[in-house]
């Protein structure tokens, strides 16, 4: 499924050739991971008794925003509130926005422009929680590139061409360097992990990646040439989304599964479990301890990125529509708020079980 960013919010979505190839290719990938998980449930269960139910959850790439799932997963968070959590890495955005939209996988974490592109084309899905408010990135060049002024006609990596993360290297670019779009080249290469590789391997002279594959390539002797927080302020960097049919028949897991997520984030950002939180991020991401101490004090300490309570931030959100505004995807038709992509009631649900809200 490609999505357009400029296709207006009246078009009905439709699946086209490449869409229904793509959703076999999920369904395949589905059944063989299913199989396998069948094959290594938890054998701590006694006899006859029930598994939690399993909360499938789509991500496009292992990187520091996975940090409160990580935690989740190591201290029991999940199991506590009665689900399993089962991550699915699904490589590119658009690939993991495809997964939810199709029911391949029932709910995800993505860049929110992927999401309202989706439901703007007749979708069925809503964002659900807030994942990221600040956006970590920094756009990294290759050590020939002295400025930002030398990315004229250059080649910079992308998770896609246009919408999302995309659309904030563009607002960058330009505020930045006032380079426009037709100064430059884009190549899609994937999420973080992709882009590093291939900044490493000279595909591309430039790209934009956060933690920990920013501060990684700048101490392999990259420059950094901009952070993406400090041009862009407050943006919906990260969303947590679902499909509407899965909310409608799994209303209970989904709201175990917030409630998780807040509790997660909590214990992230408190100062006693600072060393332990440290040594997840070295056991999932297979980090150096100094790199996770570099992280730690960059999201944690320093920029504070993910909400404590999980909510959709309202400025953030509003930047992210300033800039699909920005470009024309609404010329002639009327802009829509941010909050009708949004169904809030299930995050509301799990702040009032956590007493943070009445």
């Amino acid at each position: 499924m490609k999505f357009n960013s400029h296709g207006s919010a009246r078009t009905v979505w439709t699946p086209s050739k490449e869409v229904l190839m793509g959703r076999r290719w999920l369904k395949i990938f589905f059944i063989v991971y299913s199989l396998f998980h069948l094959l290594w449930l938890p054998s701590s269960l006694s006899a006859g008794e029930a598994a939690p139910p399993a909360v499938r959850f789509a991500i496009s790439g292992l990187t520091a925003v996975d940090w409160p799932h990580f935690i989740g997963q190591e201290k029991k968070i999940f199991q506590q509130n009665g689900i399993l959590f089962e991550p699915i890495v699904i490589r590119g955005a658009t690939n993991t926005t495809r997964a939810v939209l199709s029911e391949t996988v029932p709910l995800g974490r993505i860049n929110p422009d992927y999401v309202i592109s989706g439901i703007e084309k007749g979708a069925k899905a809503r964002i659900i929680a807030g994942t990221m408010d600040k956006i970590p990135y920094d756009l990294v060049a290759r050590a020939e590139i002295k400025s930002g002024s030398d990315l004229k006609g250059k080649i910079i990596g992308v998770s896609s061409l246009t919408g999302g993360t995309t659309l904030m290297l563009q607002e960058v670019m330009e505020k930045a360097f006032k380079l426009k779009e037709s100064d430059y080249k884009l190549l899609v290469v994937g999420t973080s992990p992709d882009r590093y590789a291939a900044i490493k391997g000279g595909s591309v002279q430039a790209t934009f990646m956060g933690p920990p594959f920013n501060f990684r390539a700048t101490k392999e002797g990259f420059i950094k040439l901009a952070a993406f927080y400090d041009i862009l302020g407050p943006i919906q960097f990260v969303t947590e989304f679902a499909h509407m049919n899965y909310l409608r028949s799994h209303r209970d897991e989904v709201v175990r599964y917030l409630k998780s997520f807040i509790q997660t984030i909590r214990w992230l950002y408190d100062p006693k479990n600072k060393e332990e939180t440290i040594g997840i991020h070295m056991k999932f991401l297979k980090s150096q301890r100094a790199s996770a101490e570099i992280d730690y004090r960059f999201l944690i300490e320093e920029l504070q990125a993910f909400p404590k309570d999980g909510s959709v931030s309202k400025v953030a959100m509003e930047k992210s529509m300033e800039l699909r505004v920005k470009d024309g995807m609404y010329k002639g038709t009327r802009i829509p708020s941010y909050t009708e992509y949004v169904d809030s009631s299930f995050l509301e649900e799990a702040q009032r079980q956590l007493g943070l809200k009445q």
